[in-house]
C-alpha cells in the first residue's frame, strides 16, 4: 500500500523508566496485526528490545523503530529508553518525529525523567500526548496524575477516563465518541460498548469539559463556542487538532498496556488528529532556508541514527524531508561533498528489515553499507545542496580514563570504541595530549559500564579504569616585561636572536594575542612567525604545573638580530624563553574548569544535596520546585569536584536523582588546593 506524506505519522514513545513503553508498543503491534502475540519484556522476545544487552538487562538501551498500519495510515513508532544514560537515543527519535507519547505511571505519577523529557519537548516546541498507564496497579490514581500535570503550566485535556481504578479498573471511556471499552485481559480487539449506567454522569461531565477546552485550540472556534454555547464533535476535533499542533494543550489518555486496554482510543487519535509530517518545518544551518516536509522538490533527508550490525554492516536511518528516495539512485552527502550510490532501501521493524523501492517525504528508511554517511549528515542532490541542522544532543556527564590491561590490545580497544562513538554521539573517546590519558565520556555510569562490558564479552578486552585528570589551565595576574637572548656558537653559522616583550592578562577566554610593536626594524618581519611559534610552545608547556597557559597578550617591542647567525629557529627559542621569564614576574596562577550543573531531585533529598554541593565548593545560583515533589537546583561547581558526581548523587538519592552538566568557564584556584595540584604534577 502506497502512503502519501499526509498518511504518515512519526511518533516517539517516551517516559521515565518502568512506565511500560515497550509493553505499549508490543500491544500496538499486536492490535495492528503485525505480531501474533504481545510479548513481555521478561520474555526477551519483544520487537523493540532485541539486542543482547537489552534482553539480558531487561531495559531499553537503544531507540527502536517499528511501524504499523492503522486505519489506512502508516505510523512509524520509536520505542525509546527511559534511563537518562541513554537520552541521546531519545533525542534522535524526537528529531525524526512530529509528536510524542509521554507515558506516566498511574501510581508513580510524574517522575524526574518525565520532567527532563518534558523540558526537551518544550525546547523543540513539540506536540505531545500523555498516556497514563498501569491503571490496574494498586494505588493507581488517574485524577491525581491529571492534577500533577498542571505543574507543567499546561492545559491537560482528558480524552479518555478510566472505569474504576487499581483493583477495580474495568476499562476506559472514550470521550470523543462517548463509548466504553472494557478490558478483556489482553484480547485482540477492544470492542466499543455503551457507557455503563454508573459512569454516564462523569463521562458527560468530562465530555463537556473536553468540548469547552477544545474551543481554545482555534480562535474561530472560541468565538463560535461563546456564541452557541457548544461545539459539534467535528468542530471539537478541529480544535483538538490545532491546539495539539500549536502546543496550547496536551491531550490525555489512560489505560493498561499490560491488559491491552485504552490503546485503540489512543491510536485512533494519533491517526485522525495528530500532526502529519507535512505540517512540520525542518531547520537548516544558519544562512540556509528551512524546508517544509513535502514530497515536492528535489530529494533531501537527514541521517538521524547510525547502527553498525555485524551482518548488515553500517545502517543509516534517514528521514526523508523533501521529494522521495528511491533504490538504485544517487544522492549527495553535503558534509563530505561527495556523491553516494543508494543500492537498496529498507523499512524497519525492530531488528528486521524489509526491502522497498521508494520512500516518500515524511517517512523513515534504512540505508545499508553507505560508508561515508554518519549521524547528522544531510543527503540531497548536487544541484541543490542543503545542510540540515544537527541533533541537539546533551553533553556527556561521566568520564573515565582507561587503558587496555594487555598493552598489545590498546589499538584494538581504541578501534572498537571509536565504532561505538560513531553509533552513539553521546559517547566520546579522546586521547588527551595534555594529561597523556585516553578518556571516554558518556551520560552516566550505566552507559559506560554497558559499553565496556560489551567490549569484554565480544572482544575479550579487559579495560582498567580510573578517574581522569582534570584539565587545569594557568594564567597571569599582572603585566610584566622580559627579554631573552638566544646565542649559540658551535662552528660555522651560529644561532642568535634577542626578543624583548611585555605581557598582560587578557579577558577570560581570549587565549592569546600577539602584536609587533618593534620600531626601526629591530626584528625583521620574517622572524615574527618564529617568535609566535615559540610563544605558543611555551604557553602549551605551562609554568606552574605543566598545564597550558591561557589569556595572555604579548607585545614584542624590541629585539636584535645578527646578519649571519639569526634564523627563525633562533627567534623561536628566544621568544619561548622570554615568555617564561616574563610569566615568572607576572604572578602566575592556576585556573580550574567550572561547570554549570542542573540537579533534579525529590524534595526529601534537598538538604543532603545542597550540603554536598557546599563541600564541593559549589555556588548555588537558583533552586525551583518543578512540582509533584521534585526540585531543580542550578549551580556552578569546579569540574574536579564532579568527576564522580553520578555515583555520589545516586548514593544520596537512592538512585532517583538526575543531573545535567556543561562547561561554563575557568576560575582561579589558590591556597592549599593549588599547592596540592602543583605538588601532584611533580610526581
Amino acid at each position: 500500500m502506497a502512503f502519501t506524506t499526509n498518511t504518515i505519522r512519526n511518533i516517539a514513545v517516551c517516559g521515565h523508566g518502568g512506565t511500560g513503553k515497550t509493553t505499549l508498543v508490543e500491544q500496538i503491534l499486536f492490535n495492528a496485526g503485525v505480531t501474533s502475540k504481545a510479548e513481555s519484556v521478561d520474555s526477551g522476545r519483544t520487537v523493540s528490545d532485541f539486542t543482547e544487552e537489552e534482553i539480558e538487562k531487561k531495559i531499553s538501551i537503544h531507540s527502536s523503530l517499528t511501524n504499523v498500519i492503522w486505519k489506512d495510515t502508516k505510523i512509524n513508532i520509536f520505542d525509546t529508553p527511559g534511563s537518562s544514560d541513554f537520552v541521546g537515543e531519545v533525542v534522535s527519535s524526537f528529531r525524526a518525529s512530529e509528536s510524542a507519547i509521554m507515558l506516566i505511571g498511574a501510581r508513580s505519577s510524574v517522575q524526574i525523567e518525565t520532567v527532563k523529557l518534558w523540558r526537551r519537548l518544550d525546547a523543540r516546541d513539540m506536540p505531545r500526548i500523555a498516556f497514563i498507564n498501569k491503571m490496574e496497579k494498586t494505588r493507581a490514581d488517574f485524577y491525581k496524575v491529571l492534577e500533577d500535570l498542571k505543574n507543567f503550566q499546561i492545559t491537560a485535556i482528558p480524552l479518555s477516563i478510566p472505569m474504576g481504578q487499581a483493583e477495580d479498573y474495568q476499562g476506559v471511556i472514550n470521550l470523543m465518541n462517548m463509548k466504553a471499552y472494557r478490558k478483556d485481559g489482553g484480547g485482540k480487539e477492544e470492542n466499543a460498548i455503551d457507557i455503563p449506567e454508573e459512569y454516564k454522569e462523569i463521562a458527560e461531565e468530562y465530555h463537556l469539559k473536553m468540548i469547552e477546552m477544545a474551543a481554545e485550540g482555534d480562535d474561530g472556534l472560541t468565538e463560535k463556542y461563546f456564541e452557541e454555547g457548544t461545539l459539534t464533535l467535528e468542530d471539537a476535533k478541529k480544535g483538538l487538532r490545532e491546539g495539539l499542533f500549536d502546543n496550547r494543550f496536551v491531550p490525555v489518555f489512560c489505560g493498561s498496556a499490560v491488559d491491552n486496554s485504552g490503546i485503540s482510543s489512543l491510536m485512533d487519535f494519533i491517526v485522525f488528529e495528530s500532526p502529519a509530517p507535512g505540517r512540520v518545518e525542518e531547520p537548516c544551518v544558519s544562512g540556509e532556508t528551512s524546508r517544509m516536509v513535502s514530497s515536492e522538490g528535489a530529494t533531501s533527508g537527514i541521517i538521524i541514527k547510525t547502527m553498525i550490525d555485524k551482518f548488515a554492516g553500517k545502517m543509516s536511518y534517514v528521514k526523508v524531508i523533501t521529494g522521495k528516495l528511491t533504490s538504485n539512485s544517487e544522492v549527495y552527502n553535503s558534509r563530505e561533498e561527495k556523491k553516494e550510490r543508494i543500492n537498496k532501501l529498507f523499512l524497519c521493524e525492530g531488528k528486521d528489515l524489509k526491502e522497498t523501492n521508494e520512500v516518500l517525504a515524511g517517512d523513515i528508511a534504512v540505508l545499508t553499507k553507505v560508508e561515508s554517511l554518519a549521524t547528522n549528515d544531510t543527503i540531497c542532490t548536487a544541484d541543490e545542496v542543503i545542510h540540515y541542522k544537527s541533533l541537539a544532543l546533551p553533553h556527556p556527564v561521566f568520564s573515565l580514563a582507561i587503558n587496555a590491561e594487555n598493552q598489545k590490545e590498546e589499538d584494538k580497544m581504541s578501534a572498537q570504541l571509536h565504532k561505538v562513538a560513531e553509533e552513539d554521539l553521546t559517547f566520546t573517546i579522546k586521547y588527551n595530549e595534555e594529561t597523556k590519558e585516553t578518556v571516554i565520556s558518556g551520560m552516566g555510569e550505566l552507559h559506560i559500564n554497558i559499553i565496556l562490558e560489551k567490549l569484554l564479552k565480544n572482544f575479550k578486552i579487559n579495560v582498567s579504569r580510573r578517574t581522569p585528570k582534570v584539565p587545569y589551565r594557568e594564567t597571569i595576574n599582572s603585566p610584566a616585561e622580559a627579554e631573552y637572548t638566544h646565542k649559540k656558537q658551535s662552528g660555522g653559522h651560529g644561532q642568535y636572536g634577542r626578543v624583548c616583550l611585555r605581557i598582560h592578562p587578557l579577558e577570560r577566554g581570549k587565549y592569546f594575542e600577539m602584536t609587533n610593536d618593534t620600531k626601526g626594524g629591530s626584528i625583521s618581519k620574517g622572524y615574527m612567525p618564529g617568535i609566535e611559534k615559540g610563544l605558543l610552545e611555551s604557553m602549551n608547556e605551562g609554568f606552574l604545573a605543566g598545564y597550558p597557559l591561557m589569556d595572555i597578550g604579548v607585545s614584542i617591542f624590541d629585539g636584535k638580530e645578527h646578519p649571519v647567525d639569526s634564523s627563525e629557529m633562533a627567534f623561536k627559542l628566544a621568544g619561548k624563553h622570554a615568555l617564561k621569564v616574563a610569566v615568572e614576574k607576572a604572578k602566575p596562577t592556576l585556573l580550574e574548569p567550572v561547570m554549570n550543573l542542573t540537579v533534579f531531585i525529590e524534595d526529601q533529598y534537598m538538604g543532603d544535596v545542597l550540603s554536598d554541593l557546599s563541600t564541593k565548593r559549589g555556588r548555588v545560583l537558583d533552586q525551583q520546585p518543578v512540582g509533584v515533589g521534585i526540585q531543580s537546583i542550578m549551580a556552578q561547581v569546579p569540574q574536579g569536584e564532579l568527576m564522580r558526581y553520578s555515583i555520589d548523587l545516586k548514593s544520596m538519592t537512592s538512585g532517583t536523582g538526575a543531573f545535567e552538566v556543561e562547561f561554563s568557564h575557568y576560575d582561579p584556584v589558590g591556597g592549599k588546593i593549588a599547592q596540592d595540584i602543583i605538588k601532584a604534577s611533580e610526581i
